[in-house]
């Protein structure tokens, strides 16, 4: 095959150029020039360079700034938790949180050293049990309120339930400026201590009125399922020994011991006192400590006088009156509480631990049916209980206005309308339990009562609003009302599920883990049984077997050769 061949020729003007292009020097000049054109270039590139990353730079901070109420909204109406299908919110979360929290704090302020709570630390790096965190505890809490608030949410809808809240709202607001005031900071500085960061008036504003309704909802359910008089007469007569009262009288005899050798002393051994032998602490002498012999001996003196004490104790012991079972000495309580114990009855009980004896004399047993009291109470710090009394009179002056009064000035002490009910004679101070308790006292009576402590003094304006059932039937109410309050409760809220989609919630974690733990273990015990129940048949089985052939058979063909011989 032919190929084209091609040349290529330049012309006599190409090759002129090309040769004065390759003659041509560089002058100093034109380096200098070149060499400024570079520089310009060089700026101008670096200059667009900065201008595109400063636009980039501002840009990334517009978008960050513009994120901050972005991120808020997301937190604030993301998905924190669900709990029965319904989302919870970081802010619903929070304010279920610190309201256990507070509540807890509350309650158990005194303790919190001894369970080794430092509220000025991380919650999250204290902890509570060995796997769960004191943050852990409350999360857990916060939950589990949550669990109860959403069932009773469903229960009140299913049950077409309504409530109006405009006035409990109303008050919880005024309560909270007036705490707020109180605490010298403003009210959205005061939520945010109270309830977490990202909480507001506003956005609490739905979750505290739904928190309402539920509460009116479950005291509606509380009141249906209150027991009649019947079933606490009942549960009462199945449970006397803990609602009973004895009367009874004591001589306490104590054993004498030697607080120094006698001849019944355990004998010593020859040596020689080390330094600061026979001392306590800081020099003091050690307090002897009597033999056995001495203990035994100084007990059947004591008893000896504890039997002469038995004819006297009725008319000259130490008289106890109105005394529960949980309030005897744990000695004296199953003597005093037999049932077969009747008046007149005597004994003598020892008490090894402490060297002394009880002698008794039981005098009678009964059910305290002593009327309790209930009273609305407005307290104060301030010496203005005489200035509240008389706004009240100048008023409408009735049990409602005092209850407003009370709502008005016990903004914290959440008991509504200050009304305290089965009020018992020994649980307050004496001044008040004076004026609660006089036989002359009647409904609508009031007064002021100022009740010293330490340098400070507490004032109670009181309204008395007449009497309630005894002790015992309000004890026994209550008891059955919360047994039935807690079985209803595990009814409706067994199918609440709570799920974590976003792992915030480690609780759950530990739980999960201690469950596989724990069925684990049970299946290592199972195998365990297994293996004793093969071990059992084989080795036990085998031996039963071996027994019954061997000497059991044995002994029955004995005894039927020796029935023929007969």
């Amino acid at each position: 095959m032919w190929q084209r061949k091609e040349t290529f020729t330049m012309s006599k003007k190409e090759i002129k150029e090309t040769g004065e292009k390759q003659e041509k020097v560089l002058t100093k000049y034109d380096r200098k020039v070149q060499r400024r054109k570079e520089e310009k270039e060089r700026e101008e590139r670096e200059k667009r360079i900065s201008m595109i990353t400063g636009i980039v730079i501002v840009v990334a901070l517009v978008c960050l700034v513009a994120s901050f109420p972005i991120r808020t909204y997301l937190t604030v109406n993301g998905t924190f938790a669900r709990v029965a299908g319904e989302n919870i919110s970081r802010v619903e979360f929070d304010y279920n949180y610190n309201l256990v929290k507070n509540e807890y704090v509350t309650q158990n302020g005194y303790m919190l050293s001894y369970f080794g709570l430092d509220l000025s630390r991380d919650l999250s790096t204290q902890m509570y049990t060995e796997t769960l965190s004191w943050q852990d505890f409350f999360e857990e809490m916060a939950m589990d309120n949550l669990v109860n608030n959403k069932a009773l949410k469903q229960q009140a809808r299913d049950a077409g339930f309504t409530y109006d809240t405009a006035q409990e709202y109303a008050q919880y607001e005024k309560a909270m400026k007036d705490a707020a005031s109180e605490a010298g900071v403003s009210l959205k500085e005061y939520v945010k201590q109270l309830y977490g960061p990202y909480a507001t008036m506003s956005r609490l504003e739905g979750i505290v009125k739904e928190t309402m309704v539920i509460g009116a909802y479950f005291d509606a359910m509380r009141e249906e399922r209150r027991p009649s008089g019947e079933e606490i007469q009942a549960y009462y007569e199945e449970n006397m020994d803990s609602y009973d009262s004895v009367d009874y009288r004591v001589v306490t005899v104590n054993a004498e011991l030697p607080t120094e050798p006698t001849e019944l002393a355990d004998p010593v051994e020859d040596e020689t006192p080390g330094e600061g032998e026979g001392e306590g602490t800081e020099g003091e002498e050690t307090p002897y400590q009597p033999s056995e012999a001495e203990i035994a001996a100084a007990m059947e003196e004591a008893r000896e006088e504890a039997d002469k004490e038995v004819k006297t104790v009725a008319r000259e012991g130490e008289l106890n009156e109105n005394m529960k079972r949980s309030d005897a000495a744990s000695l004296l309580r199953d003597w005093l509480f037999e049932e077969d114990r009747k008046a007149g009855d005597t004994t003598v009980i020892e008490d090894s631990t402490n060297h002394r004896y009880y002698v008794l004399a039981f005098e009678k047993r009964y059910l305290d049916q002593t009327p309790t009291a209930n009273a609305r109470v407005i307290t104060t710090q301030e010496d203005n209980g005489q200035a509240i009394l008389d706004e009240w009179t100048a008023g409408a002056a009735t049990e409602e206005s005092f209850g407003e009064l009370a709502d008005k000035y016990n903004a914290t002490s959440g008991v509504e309308g200050g009304l305290y009910k089965g009020l018992v004679y020994d649980n307050m101070a004496q001044e008040l339990k004076d004026w609660i308790f006089d036989s002359a006292r009647e409904q609508g009576d009031t007064t002021v009562v100022t009740v010293p402590l330490g340098d400070t003094q507490t004032t109670y304006v009181m309204y008395y609003v007449g009497t309630n059932q005894p002790e015992w039937y309000l004890n026994i109410e209550n008891t059955l009302l919360n047994q039935a309050m807690e079985t209803y409760m595990e009814e409706i809220s067994a199918d609440c599920a709570v799920e974590d989609p976003k792992g915030n919630l480690n609780y759950l974690a530990v739980r999960a883990a201690q469950e596989a733990a724990s069925q684990e273990s049970q299946g290592s015990d199972s195998e365990g049984d297994q293996d004793g129940g093969d071990s059992q048949d084989s080795e036990g089985g085998q031996d039963s077997g071996d027994s019954q052939d061997s000497e059991g058979g044995q002994d029955s063909s004995d005894s039927q050769d020796g029935g023929e011989d007969q």
